[in-house]
């Protein structure tokens, strides 16, 4: 079947909103069922993170515009509408007569007012270049400028201050890269960009950090024979940086709590050099398959993935040398890569830090004498951070803190057994880690 760029926009928003899925997966899946050129793919990718990413502030627009500012408008109608709007606002090579005429015909298609639509938008034509946003520094303003909820905002301006908040806003602006994790158990990165000379796929090295290399214009990277060859898995930087913290060495016995799909798991294996074990664990026997799967792709030996509730204190009578204690939490710091994360409200996850603090608490069971047990997160709140961190020390006195060594720029003071990464200083997610050693 084949459709057009913005029905199929439309379909993977309407997803997105109705089904709370996960963006990426959503616009993948979308993109695979219809026959579509590459140009259309295109510009339905464009269109369908471009509402995503600005969805407040094309809000605020539409806003302006509507003659009864009370006026309730069903799903599909009010994402027509911000559709048709950021390309208006946003896509030049995008004709405005082309976005409202779309506009009309999918109001039609869903059954909304395809009159009123048509009025909206072309009012928003005649006036758009005198529309302007607002520009002052309080949390409202922020809101409608960089699409990010007010209550989020404030947040971040009470934990981290003005000065921080307004350079986090503007890096979630930006595009994240795609880091790739070389095998170094099978190639060495040297070996590994070699193999991609003479193809049209960019890949180069990451030059501040061991085996790591940036890929860009590749299309599906499962697709490419380095990755069905196991010569690299994708890890965002953030994801290798909290490795470098947990340290493995060879021979030793590492655990990962809440391991899939796997990418920290495989990292450790792979800096243990096929040594030792990995033991990788995760709640859902299917999410426990594709550790399983990637570690066979990746020749990982040493890696044993199984089931288990992290939230229960049985450790399958394993001591180790090193855990990772990488919790579930709210994703704050994964807005660039996953932009509807923004819209989860805080109350939402209020329950998320007595969770973390269990997952914590059952996981130090695991560690040895001597052992270093890391928690973190890919989140940018304290109150699933630094404060669970605190208190883990204050009720354990058979841990202490153990500073982290890793050089990379800091934005907010910290003890010295804690890493908050800000997107903007590290070019990574957002990620927070806290380093603890068991002394007894």
């Amino acid at each position: 079947m084949q459709i057009d760029a913005r029905t199929a926009a439309l379909e993977a928003l309407l997803q997105v909103k109705d089904n709370e899925g996960y963006s990426n997966i959503v616009i993948d899946k979308t993109l695979r069922k219809y026959e579509m050129d590459k140009r259309d793919s295109a510009l339905a990718n464009i269109i369908f993170y471009g509402v995503l990413e600005r969805k407040i502030t094309l809000d605020y627009i539409i806003s302006r515009f509507l003659t009864k500012k009370s006026m309730k408008l069903s799903s599909a109608c009010e994402l027509i509408l911000e559709s048709a709007v950021y390309q208006i606002m946003y896509l030049d090579k995008v004709p405005d007569s082309a976005a409202v005429n779309e506009a009309v015909n999918l109001a039609k298609k869903h059954k909304c007012p395809h009159s009123f639509v048509n009025g909206v938008l072309r009012s928003i034509i005649r006036e758009k270049e005198k529309l302007t946003l607002p520009s002052g520094t309080d949390a409202k303003s922020l809101s409608i400028k960089y699409s990010i909820p007010e209550d989020l905002i404030s947040m971040w301006q009470s934990s981290y201050g003005e000065e921080v908040t307004a350079k986090l806003l503007e890096s979630f602006t930006e595009k994240s890269r795609v880091y790739l994790r070389v095998n170094n158990t099978r190639n060495t990165t040297a070996d590994f960009l070699r193999s991609f000379e003479g193809s049209d796929v960019n890949v180069e090295t990451y030059p501040h950090h061991d085996n790591t290399c940036i890929i860009r214009s590749s299309g599906d990277i499962t697709k490419l024979p380095q990755f069905e060859e196991g010569l690299f898995h994708v890890q965002d930087l953030s994801s290798q940086y909290l490795c470098d913290i947990v340290n493995p060495q060879e021979n030793e016995t590492v655990v990962d709590v809440c391991a899939a799909p796997g990418g920290k798991t495989f990292t450790m294996a792979e800096k243990m050099n096929g040594t030792g074990t990995v033991y990788s664990y995760d709640l859902y026997k299917g999410r426990v398959k594709l550790i399983f799967t990637g570690a066979k792709r990746l020749g990982l030996e040493n890696v044993r993935a199984f089931v288990r509730d992290a939230a229960t204190a049985d450790t399958h009578g394993i001591l180790a040398d090193r855990v990772l204690c990488d919790v579930p939490c709210s994703g704050y710091g994964t807005i660039r890569k996953k932009p509807e994360i923004r819209y989860k409200a805080l109350d939402t996850v209020s329950d998320l830090p007595e969770i973390q603090y269990r997952i914590l608490c059952n996981s130090k069971e695991f560690v040895k004498p001597g052992g270093l047990l890391v928690y973190s997160t890919c989140t940018l709140n304290p109150e699933e951070n630094n404060l669970i961190a605190a208190k883990f020390l204050r009720e354990n006195p058979d841990f202490v803190s153990e500073p982290v060594k890793l050089k990379v720029n800091r934005a907010v003071k910290e003890n010295d057994y804690e890493l908050t990464m800000m997107p903007y200083l590290t070019g990574t997610d957002g990620f927070f880690a806290a380093s603890f050693r068991r002394i007894k």
